[in-house]
């Protein structure tokens, strides 16, 4: 007698259709992932980027108001100015400029508010003749 074995037909077609079930859960899971870290690098870095810019204002601010200093300085000892001396000025944020004798030394200051709000001082000095 000849056994006959019943092979049973499997197609190519249906062991895509096993592997693709199989993935979608595995595709989800992924996504997911990859989702909840991107989620996680943009709330650190966000906020990072935020206090970077504050802080490239801050210096922007702080170049302007020293240089202004600086000239003004140079410009009111040439021409042999009164002391004390105080002029505002409005840039980004309103700039006072200070000058005044201490001493031996002639004094001339810059003071400001930053983006944080913090006051801020900056001084030269010159000897006086």
């Amino acid at each position: 007698m000849h056994h006959i074995k019943h092979i049973k037909s499997f197609s190519l077609s249906d062991q895509a259709g096993y592997a693709l079930k199989r993935s979608e859960g595995f595709t989800l899971l992924e996504t997911l992932c990859a989702f909840t870290l991107l989620t996680i690098i943009t709330l650190f870095t966000l906020p990072l980027l935020t206090e970077i810019r504050t802080a490239q204002k801050d210096l922007q601010t702080e170049r302007e108001a020293i240089s202004l200093l600086h000239n003004e300085f140079f410009e009111h000892r040439m021409r042999d100015g009164p002391l004390p001396y105080i002029a505002k000025h409005q840039l980004p944020h309103e700039i006072t400029l200070v000058f005044q004798s201490e001493e031996e030394w002639i004094a001339g200051c810059v003071l400001w508010k930053n983006q944080r709000n913090e006051n801020k001082e900056f001084c030269l000095h010159e000897k006086r003749e």
